[in-house]
């Protein structure tokens, strides 16, 4: 609370403070012009943060309600319970899978967990814990062992182990990451839902991290991954409310048995390609949550979000220190948002709804809108001088301040760092998602380290960054020509002077 109030205190000595001249009519044209898209932003904001309200607080409370109801025949008749682990230290692995038998132990269903792995080291421990914790007798432990080729064949073969094990109609599969900690009642609360809702595919569960390490990074670390579990759990309330989400998160999601054994489900998982027009055909490494989510959404399943389970997940950032970790983990998220965005704009519109069609238009739109406040005002500062830049300062810290209050309504608690993070999500996240935009295939898994190269790969990745290097120039160049148009820094005589430029040079 302190750090807030010297926050708000600073906030508005320095508005009292601002120069006349940010109260200029040339200026005002500028604050105008961003407080128009701001307020179309932030009413978009606004829609998902009611949504969000209402689903958590009202709707998704009568499904539990209806849920804890159910008993005997209601529920799933086997629950699979499958943990992916692959470089995964020992006394994490330790806490994921002695949640996960105690979990099946107690959720009343008879459960098989399916370990998938790659060291035989994991499975010495993964035997010792199970025979230490002594689960009930309807718990079996199943085993999938890999060569630590990635996490798409570890759960490709693990679905095709689970379909060969006959799985009764109406069965589950619990996909869990290897650092993911399933909470108490975590399995038996989620599996009881898919009772309730027959066209409903999958589900996944809102999250909570702990960041290992010390020292300031790992604090800003931590503030960040705080940050982001806050904002998802809002934005995922929100598509809760259209049956639909935007991923279904390999931490912890759920799917009918049907749909996780079914051979043209598993090919997707294993091999997911998507079709560029510059880039060809490109194999997806990394997102196998999204070609999950895609591929239910294709085929018009409903999935839920649900917001009373949180699972904990141990996070170990990729670089010690925060810039260049953050950097890597949003270029992998990033991309694996932007390469499947394009195929599902392209379902009809009528079979996963307006607003979820809507949603899949904004993440494109978004990364430049993102933008447009910071360049509009830092070209109106070289015409009508640094008040129009320190005047966007304070709206900027103002409505940041505003947001991370909203947060409040969504988290126990939240920091004095969310301000900061909030704007340098916007600016720095739109900055990676435009450059990722046109880099497609750079792709990289975070921890294991994973690539696909094929003979000749290093001539052909030249070629396509150049070209993405290309493409990049020419859309930030006339996106910042547009920006300068807007607020009247170009004139039309000035347009086609740039254009005929260009017809020159090419």
């Amino acid at each position: 609370m302190i750090g807030f109030a010297i926050y708000a205190a600073a906030l508005v000595a320095i508005a009292c403070l601002l120069p006349t001249a940010a109260l200029d009519p040339e200026s005002k044209k500028f604050v105008l012009l961003i407080g128009a898209l701001g307020i179309w932003r932030y009413s978009w904001a606004g829609i998902h943060f009611l949504r969000s309200v209402y689903y958590r607080h009202v709707l998704f409370p009568r499904w539990r309600r209806a849920s804890t109801k159910l008993t005997g025949e209601a529920l799933p008749p086997h629950i699979f319970v499958l943990v992916t682990s692959f470089r995964i230290d020992a006394e994490s692995s330790a806490r994921v899978y002695r949640a996960a038998i105690r979990e099946a132990s107690s959720c009343g269903v008879r459960t098989t967990i399916v370990a998938s792995i790659v060291e035989a080291a994991d499975e010495r421990l993964i035997r010792r814990l199970f025979e230490l914790l002594e689960p009930a007798d309807r718990v079996d432990l199943r085993f999938v062992r890999i060569a630590g080729t990635g996490k798409r064949d570890a759960l490709a073969l693990a679905f095709r182990a689970i379909g060969r094990m006959r799985p009764p109609r109406d069965s589950v599969v619990a996909v869990v990451d290897g650092d993911s900690v399933l909470p108490p009642n975590g399995l038996i609360d989620c599996a009881s839902l898919f009772a309730l809702r027959p066209n409903m595919g999958a589900l996944t569960t809102d999250e909570i991290s702990q960041v290992e390490g010390e020292g300031f990074s790992a604090h800003l670390y931590r503030r960040w991954y705080e940050l982001r579990f806050a904002q998802r759990h809002l934005l995922m309330g929100s598509m809760g409310l259209a049956n639909r989400v935007l991923t279904l998160t390999g931490r912890f999601s759920m799917f009918r048995a049907e749909i996780a054994t079914d051979p043209e489900f598993i090919r997707r998982v294993q091999h997911d390609t998507i079709d560029h027009w510059r880039l060809g055909r490109i194999e997806l490494l990394t997102g196998d949550d999204k070609s999950t989510w895609f591929h239910l959404l294709s085929k018009g399943w409903e999935m839920a979000y649900v917001p009373d389970v949180v699972v904990l997940t141990i996070e170990r950032p990729p670089a010690e220190r925060f810039f260049a970790g953050a950097s890597t983990l949003m270029a992998r998220w990033f991309g694996n948002m932007l390469r499947t965005n394009a195929r599902a704009r392209r379902i009809p519109r009528r079979r996963i709804g307006t607003f979820v069609w809507w949603a899949l238009i904004d993440q494109r739109i978004s990364m430049w809108t993102s933008m447009f406040g910071l360049t509009a005002a830092s070209l109106g500062s070289l015409y009508l001088g640094p008040a129009v830049l320190l005047t966007y300062g304070v709206w900027i810290a103002f409505t940041r301040l505003l947001q991370t209050g909203l947060l409040r309504l969504v988290r126990p608690s939240v920091s004095i760092a969310y301000p900061f993070l909030l704007y340098f999500n916007q600016i720095y996240g739109s900055i990676v998602k435009i450059y990722m935009i046109h880099h497609l295939h750079r792709q990289k898994w975070t921890r294991q380290g994973t690539t696909r190269k094929r003979a000749g790969d290093d001539w052909r990745l030249q070629f396509l960054d150049w070209s993405g290097g290309l493409t990049l120039a020419a859309s930030v160049m006339v996106f910042g020509l547009g920006v300068a148009w807007m607020v009247g820094l170009l004139r039309r005589n000035d347009l086609m002077w740039w254009w005929n430029a260009l017809q020159s040079a090419s």
